[in-house]
This record gives structure tokens, C-alpha cells and sequence, in this order.
């Protein structure tokens, strides 16, 4: 199929593109993040893989990997922020290029985010507040400590225990899924 702007483009396309998009978000937006650390560049390179998602509809043939379609043009994104930023807290289009080639498949990561939200569900409301803490709000575990009335160590020990119950929870939600 040749590349056909948006202008060109059915319109039936894009909105299907579009949805696929939405559908496949938090797999791309983890492929992105994997390959740009800065969280507003991430966001950035978002839009514009979207954008492009929406302008290359018509080249987009239904039936086949929408995800990986989406995720090369999300790479080709993060390469084009690298060239345009030139910082170096960025990783190097070395680097990213070597990073895709051992990045596992799309698919794969859509997988494990599934099983790691079910597994979140079984997890004890103390052990999920915790890992709330740590990970969405960023406190170390003196932080966690004192806001929680504990000692360092027992949040440590308690964070051991919850990412040990998530890691196997998830493995076994994932062998399951074979």
C-alpha cells in the first residue's frame, strides 16, 4: 500500500487507527517510556506517534499488528525527539536502536501490564498502599515510615514481601494465559 496522508485517507480509516490506538495506549505509552526517560518528552512523542497514527490510517492494513505498526512509528518518534533535543540526559539513537532490538514484543508487555493489574487486585490493601507510595508518589521508605506510624525497616520488609508476591502472582497469571 502506498503512504497516503491524511487528506487522502477514508475517514472509516482514521477513526479505526485512532481507536486501535486508545485500545493499545499503555503498551505504547510502556514501549515510550522504555525508550525516553524524560516523562514530558514521553508525552510529547506520544502526540506526535498519534498524530502520525492518524495521517498514515490509509497505510495501516486491518488484520495485522496494529501494536507493532504503531510501536515502529513510536520508535522512529523517540529517534526524531533524540535528533531534535540533542540533551544528554537522552539516551543515544545508538543506544535506542540497541534497546528496541532486545525490547520485548508489544504484545508481550500488554501481557505482563494485564497480569500485574489482576495481580494489584489480590495484593492486601496495606502491601497495595505501599507500593502506591513508592511508586506512584515517590516516597523513599523513611517517607513511608513516618507517614504510616512504622520503622524503616518494617516498610522495607513489608516492599520485599509485596514485590515478591506480585513477581510470582504475575508469573503464574502469565503461565496461565499459555
Amino acid at each position: 500500500m502506498t503512504d497516503v496522508n491524511s487528506d487522502n485517507a477514508m475517514p472509516d480509516a482514521v477513526e479505526e487507527v485512532q481507536l486501535l490506538f486508545v485500545r493499545h495506549e499503555g503498551a505504547i505509552r510502556a514501549f515510550v517510556r522504555a525508550l525516553q526517560p524524560s516523562l514530558a518528552d514521553a508525552d510529547d512523542v506520544m502526540q506526535e506517534t498519534f498524530l502520525t497514527v492518524s495521517r498514515k490510517a490509509a497505510t495501516f492494513e486491518p488484520g495485522t499488528k496494529f501494536l507493532a505498526w504503531a510501536c515502529g512509528i513510536a520508535r522512529l518518534k523517540v529517534l526524531e525527539n533524540l535528533r531534535q533535543r540533542q540533551r544528554a540526559t537522552v539516551l543515544s539513537e545508538a543506544a535506542i536502536i540497541a534497546l528496541t532490538e532486545d525490547a520485548p514484543a508489544p504484545e508481550v508487555t500488554a501481557r505482563r501490564e494485564a497480569a500485574l493489574a489482576r495481580c494489584l487486585e489480590k495484593i492486601a490493601p496495606k502491601a497495595r498502599d505501599l507500593l502506591w507510595r513508592r511508586y506512584s508518589r515517590r516516597q523513599s521508605s523513611d517517607e513511608m515510615a513516618s507517614a504510616l506510624g512504622m520503622t524503616s525497616t518494617a516498610v522495607r520488609l513489608a516492599m520485599f514481601k509485596a514485590r515478591a508476591f506480585l513477581r510470582d502472582c504475575i508469573s503464574a497469571e502469565l503461565k496461565r494465559a499459555l
